[in-house]
C-alpha cells in the first residue's frame, strides 16, 4: 500500500474512534516510527515513577498515561487540551489511579506539591509561552520531584524550516533556546540523549518495524545534548 493511503486509512480510523484525523497527536491505533519513538519515551519514563503521584502533561490519547500507570505509578493525571483526545483517553484508559482532564497547560491551576514526577513528552512546544508552564512546575512539584520535558531537537536552519511549516508547533527554539529556557526555570537539569540504531522515519505512515527496544536512553551533562544529534531532545528536570 503506498504511504498516502496509509495516512488515508489512518486518518479514517481516528475519525471512527472519535479523535481528529489529521492532528499531530500519535495513537496506538496506528503504530508507525513516530508512534514507536514516543512510546519509547513514555518507556523510559515508566522506569522511575513506581510509588509516584504522576503528572502527564500534554497526555494526547492517554496511552502513556496507562503505560506509566502499569508501571506502578500510584496515580496518574493526564492533561491535554484536545477535547476529543481527553474523551478517547477516559474511554480507553480511565481507571481508579488513572485521571485525565481537559486543560491548557499555560494556564491549567492545581494544588502545590501535588506531584513526585512529571512527563511533558512533546507537548511544550505547542505552546506560545512555554515558561509559564515551567514556572507552575516548580509549583507543581513536591521537594524531590523530578520531571523529563521531550521537544524537537532542532539542531540547524533546515530543521528549523521544516517545525515552522508544522503550524501546531507555536515555539520553535533551537535547542540552545530550549537549554537556556531550562537552566533558567529554577531546575538542576541535566539531558538524556535519545538514540536508536536503526533511523526511525517519521515522515512515514506504514507500520513500523521497529519496539521500543530499539531506543536507548543514555544521560548525560545538558551540554552534551548541544553538541549531539538526539533522536529527542530530552531535559532531566530535579527539583
Amino acid at each position: 500500500m503506498h504511504d498516502s493511503l496509509y495516512r488515508l486509512v489512518h486518518g479514517v480510523r481516528k475519525i471512527a474512534a472519535g479523535l481528529r484525523p489529521f492532528s499531530e497527536s500519535v495513537w496506538p491505533g496506528a503504530r508507525t516510527d513516530l508512534f514507536v519513538a514516543h512510546e519509547s519515551v513514555y518507556a523510559f519514563a515508566a522506569r522511575s515513577v513506581r510509588g509516584c503521584d504522576v503528572l502527564d502533561a500534554g497526555c494526547g490519547s492517554g496511552y502513556g498515561s496507562d503505560l506509566l500507570a502499569r508501571a506502578g505509578a500510584r496515580s496518574v493525571m493526564g492533561v491535554d487540551l484536545d477535547r476529543r483526545n481527553i474523551a478517547y483517553a477516559v474511554r480507553h484508559y480511565g481507571r481508579s489511579g488513572v485521571a485525565f482532564c481537559v486543560a491548557d497547560l499555560e494556564e491549567f491551576a492545581l494544588p502545590a506539591g501535588s506531584f513526585d514526577f512529571t512527563i511533558a513528552s512533546n507537548s511544550l512546544e505547542h505552546l506560545h509561552e512555554p515558561k509559564r508552564f515551567l514556572d507552575r512546575l516548580r509549583l507543581l512539584l513536591r521537594p524531590g520531584g523530578r520531571a523529563l520535558i521531550s521537544v524537537p531537537p532542532i539542531y540547524s536552519e533546515a530543521d528549523l524550516e521544516v517545525h515552522r511549516g508544522i503550524h501546531y508547533h507555536r515555539s520553535n527554539l533551537p535547542v540552545q533556546g530550549w537549554t537556556d529556557l531550562m537552566q533558567g526555570t529554577g531546575f538542576r537539569v541535566s539531558a538524556v540523549l535519545h538514540k536508536s540504531d536503526r533511523q526511525p522515519d517519521f515522515r512515514s505512515h506504514r507500520p513500523s518495524a521497529l519496539t521500543v527496544d530499539d531506543f536507548t536512553f543514555i544521560p548525560a551533562p545538558v551540554e552534551r545534548l548541544l553538541e549531539e544529534p538526539s533522536i529527542g531532545a530530552i531535559y532531566d528536570l530535579r527539583v
